[in-house]
């Protein structure tokens, strides 16, 4: 069972690292300078500060806080999230431990620790309850955390996540490697991958698809990647994701490149919630090219007027 946990962990590693970055990468890609006029703080847990940016009014409403990618990707990506934020609702970005402008600890990427980041953020932003949007990886933050600390989450939004399960590894790395190949036959994608650019129109519907400069210039770091999944190695992912009552939101992508198996099977685990299946047309595994459809769905699970 060992050797089979730890096939999947590394498999993971590959393919579910916000845009599925090979290993070989150098160094930490740098975060872009944001500007904005949202507010950010720094904020201690253990050993490690927390760069948190909060848009809108934690004080007057309720709280959604963002989970980005990776892992080793970090909230940069997510600015546009912020739109939802009004006087009804605060959205909160954090660049999880070791990206970004988090700082970065030698050891200490376990579960235990991103979730313990997490309630410190929660805590910090002083909401007894908050909902949770994750991401790729993120949505396996938020789920675990729900597992956790089921009194403090309210809903759960996920995009292009979900449980993670042997089983499910294999089929999205099936799945990946053919959206892949597809496009090296066509021309899309080099035959020899060797930048995170070059495999970025694997994760879109459309492969030709103008990416805006947030996901252009995503932050990277290949070391927080590998520490994580050698921490997870024999970690059971959906434990405790049957207790799980709270609404849950599942949005995925008709075309994003790791199929459908995960959502599937994310479905069939929370047996006690009550989950919403959004698949979003014209959409790969970035709400970025279906702007429109992502947001109308968060706007209506979150209960938030329409955009104008």
């Amino acid at each position: 069972m060992k050797k089979k946990l730890l096939s999947m962990a590394m498999v993971l590693a590959m393919l579910l690292a916000g845009c599925g970055q090979p290993a070989a990468s150098p160094a930490a890609t740098p975060a872009p300078e944001r500007a904005s006029t949202s507010q950010e703080q720094t904020v201690l847990a253990g050993d490690v500060n927390l760069r948190v940016r909060i848009a809108g009014d934690a004080d007057a409403g309720a709280v959604l806080i963002a989970l980005h990618g990776g892992p080793g990707n970090a909230s940069d990506y997510m600015v546009s999230l912020e739109q939802l934020a009004s006087g009804d609702l605060a959205v909160v970005n954090y660049d999880q431990r070791g990206t970004g402008q988090s700082t970065a600890p030698d050891e200490g990427y376990s579960m235990a620790d991103y979730i313990a980041d997490l309630e410190a953020v929660r805590q910090a932003v002083g909401a007894e309850q908050v909902h949770l949007f994750g991401h790729s990886w993120g949505g396996v933050v938020a789920l675990r955390y729900a597992a956790a600390h089921p009194q403090q989450v309210k809903s759960i939004i996920l995009m292009g996540s979900g449980v993670l399960t042997p089983e499910v590894a294999q089929a999205i790395q099936r799945n990946k490697a053919q959206r892949v190949a597809a496009l090296q036959e066509q021309g899309i994608i080099p035959q020899n991958v060797s930048t995170m650019a070059d495999l970025l129109p694997a994760y879109f519907s459309n492969p030709r698809f103008e990416m805006p400069d947030e996901l252009k210039n995503m932050y990277y770091s290949p070391v927080v990647e590998q520490r994580t999944w050698q921490s997870l190695a024999n970690y059971d992912f959906a434990a405790g994701l049957d207790k799980l009552e709270q609404p849950v939101l599942l949005l995925w992508g008709e075309d994003d490149p790791f199929g459908s198996e995960m959502a599937e099977a994310t479905r069939d685990a929370l047996v006690e919630a009550e989950v919403e299946f959004v698949v979003l047309q014209g959409c790969g595994h970035y709400w970025h090219e279906c702007p429109a459809a992502f947001f109308a769905q968060m706007r209506a699970f979150l209960s938030l007027p329409p955009a104008l």
